[in-house]
């Protein structure tokens, strides 16, 4: 399984994170297994959200949430962020 270096931020709580997500699963699952990891690293300053979005940081275009990871334009180095 391969997986993708990106940045994620998390403007609700002003933190940001380095994260590796599986290139193959759908950006649905990520913005979910994201959102559970944020929420124990920040200690609750950032509430776990099963309906949590991907956007691009740069853009703010949402991504897809059917797509597969490797379907987007989001590769190593990429900025996301989760609302």
């Amino acid at each position: 399984m391969s997986k993708i270096l990106v940045e994620v931020y998390v403007p609700a709580a002003r933190l940001k994170y380095d994260a590796y997500i599986p290139a193959e699963s759908r950006v649905g699952e990520v913005g979910f297994l994201l959102s559970s990891a944020i929420s124990d690293l920040s200690k609750g300053q950032y509430r776990e959200n099963r309906e949590a979005t991907i956007c691009n940081f740069s853009t703010g275009k949402e991504y897809n949430k059917n797509l597969r990871v490797f379907e987007t334009d989001i590769d190593n180095g990429s900025k996301i962020m989760i609302t």
